[in-house]
């Protein structure tokens, strides 16, 4: 079923992922309703695409060659959002959205993706304790390898908004998105030139289902 992704209207859940640490010994714990409404609020931010720290190049990143000229880079970068919060305790609260890049020489068997992750520092309830504060993790998008050496892939390098919208997707249903090409059970399209790429979202419990039909794109 193909949805409109940029128009769908979605509900926002906020569902926090099972692996997500609530509490800490030393750190205290993030008020319920004070990290449902950062939530909302960086779901309103990727949407729109109102991130100030966000590097030029993004979902990757710009750095300058010997030459001093800017190019694209696919290495691993990470930048942090302050966000803001309606609370009595001093401090405040930020996210994190880092990129990992696929793995160039990984066995083919264990296939590796290009990764986008949002964790959020937990708000430090304590004044003198010591260390960084933990970080939950909220939002990850994937995207496969084969996807961004086609068409799409392009399009993806070119245009922020799909990966922030994905993240932000992410973080209001709570599930793993993964960008790939459509699976394919007829086998009648194997030798095709284009295919389509759909995002495919996951929970916790394994269970998989199509989010949205990207339409069909070439394989370079």
């Amino acid at each position: 079923m193909t949805m409109d992704y940029y128009n769908a209207r979605r509900i926002p859940s906020f569902y926090s992922p099972a692996s997500s640490p609530l509490e800490s010994p030393l750190h205290g714990v993030v008020p319920s309703l004070q990290l449902l409404e950062n939530k909302k609020q960086l779901c309103h931010r990727l949407i729109d695409g109102q991130l100030p720290n966000m590097p030029v190049g993004f979902p990757f990143h710009h750095v300058m060659d010997a030459y001093g000229n800017p190019r694209l880079s696919h290495d691993p970068f990470e930048f942090w959002e302050r966000l803001d919060f309606n609370s009595r305790c001093s401090g405040h609260l930020s996210a994190c959205i880092s990129f990992t890049p696929a793995a160039r020489d990984s066995d083919y068997s264990k296939r590796e993706y290009f990764s986008w992750c949002v964790t959020m520092a937990k708000l430090d309830l304590r004044p003198f304790t010591r260390g960084p504060p933990p970080k939950a993790p909220v939002a990850h998008v994937r995207v496969d390898p084969e996807v961004m050496r086609s068409s799409y892939g392009r399009r993806i390098e070119s245009d922020p908004n799909i990966i922030l919208r994905a993240l932000s997707t992410s973080l209001e249903l709570g599930l793993l998105v993964t960008i790939m090409f459509e699976e394919n059970t007829s086998g009648a399209g194997n030798w095709s030139k284009y295919r389509n790429v759909v995002f495919v979202g996951t929970a916790n419990n394994g269970r998989r289902s199509i989010l949205f039909n990207a339409g069909s794109f070439r394989i370079r």
